[in-house]
């Protein structure tokens, strides 16, 4: 695909539709270059644009179609194959279709030229580029590579402990209470689970071989897939200055062990409560027209 030499920009674009102001796009486009997260992405991340209207934008930007319901669409193994789970979720992509050697793609961001020349280059085949939003493209990464549900993903619960006794107690519990519960062996782990399957909830044990749970938090908070997921914080050496300074830091909550069942069960409850619901998908199948380059 060929990298286009003039645009209109974002920015310009927003303050047409009368969405955003000059000066706030202003604003903005600092934030964004001090963060170093993309315009877009800091929009959407601080709340002022919807990934609906993000798409939108976009696509008038480019002009390329938007693609909508993608978990309805039945893909092909082989398809899926050619894109690693690792490579979707990394760079917020999704193979949809293939034809005549033309890969139909789903993209949150179709500024990602280098995934899509490098892509193209070792497929040997031309990539069309549809525009997707974050949370459908996530969904149907969950969907579609690791075959999870969506009732499944508003109760998925990820547990992350070193200590294979203690995971293997608090897995136990959670699923007898009817949550979809995953395991991690240790925080690389916890992280690398967290970015593909976005639970609901997470909980960590606080002390961890090589890290802990204050600096697994600080991982997830430095990306925005997961930086708004609810951490409980576990304790075997609960102490008042600690439960503070996990609030402080963001947790949703603290727990000292060893906890009973019904103390785990009705914290993640509502843990779970005060979590954003998945917003549900109309029934339908979404059709790819390849035609146009």
């Amino acid at each position: 695909m060929d990298i286009p030499k003039e645009r209109m920009k974002l920015g310009e674009i927003l303050i047409q539709q009368k969405i955003l102001t000059p000066l706030l796009v202003e604003r903005i486009i600092g934030i964004s270059n001090a963060t170093h997260r993309r315009f877009g992405q800091t929009l959407e991340d601080m709340g002022l644009l919807t990934g609906e209207e993000l798409a939108q934008a976009l696509a008038f930007q480019f002009d390329y179609k938007i693609v909508t319901n993608i978990i309805s669409i039945t893909i092909a193994k082989e398809i899926l194959n050619l894109i690693t789970v690792e490579e979707a979720v990394g760079n917020r992509i999704f193979p949809l279709q293939l034809r005549e050697g033309r890969l139909a793609l789903a993209m949150a961001d179709p500024t990602n030229y280098e995934t899509i020349a490098s892509l193209s280059s070792r497929l040997g085949m031309k990539i069309v580029p549809f525009i997707a939003t974050t949370k459908e493209i996530m969904k149907a990464i969950a969907d579609k590579y690791l075959c999870i549900s969506l009732e499944q993903m508003k109760n998925s619960v990820l547990v992350v402990n070193t200590d294979p006794k203690e995971r293997s107690e608090l897995i136990d519990s959670l699923t007898a209470e009817g949550y979809h519960a995953m395991e991690a062996v240790d925080p690389e782990d916890g992280f690398r689970l967290a970015l593909l399957y976005q639970p609901s909830l997470i909980i960590t044990a606080k002390d961890m071989p090589f890290s802990d749970g204050f600096s697994f938090f600080t991982s997830l908070q430095g990306v925005p897939e997961t930086r708004r997921i609810p951490v409980i914080l576990l304790s075997g050496r609960p102490s008042t200055e600690e439960e503070a300074t996990a609030f402080k830091r963001g947790f949703f909550d603290y727990i000292p062990m060893p906890a009973k069942d019904i103390t785990l069960i009705a914290r993640v409850a509502r843990a779970l409560a005060a979590g954003k619901a998945y917003t549900p998908y109309r029934n339908g199948q979404t059709v790819i027209d390849l035609g146009r380059e």
